[in-house]
């Protein structure tokens, strides 16, 4: 008998718990539920995340509307206008850049759409929910495990954009194992820097012009992102220090994951996202049919109000020994593709 993958259990138990929520009837049972999304970025993991939504929203009886801006923040507007156009009962909003939506979020909202932010919380607008995960706890995740590698030593850290606030929360948690290493004088931190849009060409190029300059090179890199690894392992291997310089990650990649087994970078976090796009679909549709949504007690400041909250912990440190055992055994990711050692990219 096949045992159940770690994420079919998650999106079982998510599934209780709303089962199990509030069973007034909604105003219109009738009533089909309309759902936009708008996605921004568009790299990575993103499109799985499209397509999880969709089929939960849509095996629910939902109708979608999908709009992809493609990393342009003006495209992601006229989305977001088009969307509204529609007069759908509820929007998800994945933004490339919060601040820059947080006016047409009021526009939505004026004209009876409700919002949610979905993995990136949106500033200074008022927000029916947030869907994300524990960002806190995967930064503290990627220092714990470059830190047990490597107790003492030199260290770089490669934060996201300053316009996610995801990047502000990863950061906590990153110093919050960091800060005291290095007030004991075991970790000695090098570099410290953001990259704007969690943009890979960017990440090369500040740690390629470092470690030009700098006589002192470092012993691990805590790179937020897989997306941020890339360009930092591009930098080492310029240099000649590929493999000789431990490297983080986050979002189980499939790039990642090769270079995880080739030994270019140690670890990534794998966010379940299914279970994610689960929750975000049903609070959604609750919301679309105004009904209480279970297990939201937890509020996130977003600097205008303290938005209804839920954070989900389901992540895994990923490395070369669990690899199979995790994003391959749960099929999030084609162990003929990752393991193929022809796939395997030479990042130079």
């Amino acid at each position: 008998m096949k045992t159940p993958t770690l994420s079919v259990i998650l999106v079982m138990a998510i599934a209780l718990i709303f089962t199990a929520c509030d069973s007034r009837p909604a105003k219109d049972q009738s009533k089909r539920a309309t759902v936009g999304i708008s996605l921004g970025p568009a790299d990575g993991r993103w499109a799985k995340d499209r397509d999880y939504l969709m089929s939960n929203l849509e095996s629910k009886g939902a109708k979608v509307y999908v709009r992809e801006a493609k990393d342009d923040v003006a495209t992601q507007k006229d989305d977001i206008r088009y969307l509204i156009s529609e007069k759908i009962d509820v929007m998800i909003v994945v933004p490339i850049d919060g601040e820059s939506l947080s006016e047409l979020v009021t526009e939505a909202r004026s004209k009876g759409v409700k919002v949610v932010a979905y993995d990136r919380l949106i500033p200074n607008c008022n927000l029916d929910f947030y869907v994300s995960f524990d960002n806190f706890r995967v930064g503290e995740m990627q220092a714990e495990y470059l830190t047990r590698v490597i107790p003492e030593g030199n260290y770089m850290v490669l934060g996201g954009s300053p316009t996610d606030l995801n990047s502000k929360f990863l950061r906590l948690g990153q110093m919050n194992i960091l800060q005291p290493l290095i007030t004991k004088g075991d970790i000695n931190l090098i570099y410290d820097t953001d990259i704007d849009n969690w943009n890979t060409e960017l990440a090369f190029q500040k740690v390629n012009e470092f470690l030009k300059k700098s006589e002192t090179k470092p012993d691990a890199i805590l790179a937020s992102s897989d997306n941020l690894s890339i360009g930092a392992i591009q930098a080492l291997d310029r240099h000649g220090l590929t493999g000789k310089v431990i490297v983080s990650g986050q979002d189980a990649q499939e790039d990642a994951c090769r270079r995880i087994l080739e030994g270019s970078q140690i670890m990534t976090v794998y966010k379940i996202i299914e279970s994610l796009a689960h929750t975000a679909a049903n609070v959604s549709l609750a919301l679309a049919k105004n009904e209480v949504i279970p297990d939201s007690h937890l509020t996130i400041s977003n600097g205008k109000m303290m938005v209804p909250s839920i954070l989900l912990s389901s992540m895994i440190s990923v490395n070369k020994e669990n690899l199979r055992m995790t994003v391959i055994a749960d099929g999030y990711l084609d162990e003929s593709k990752v393991y193929d050692s022809s796939m395997v990219v030479s990042e130079e």
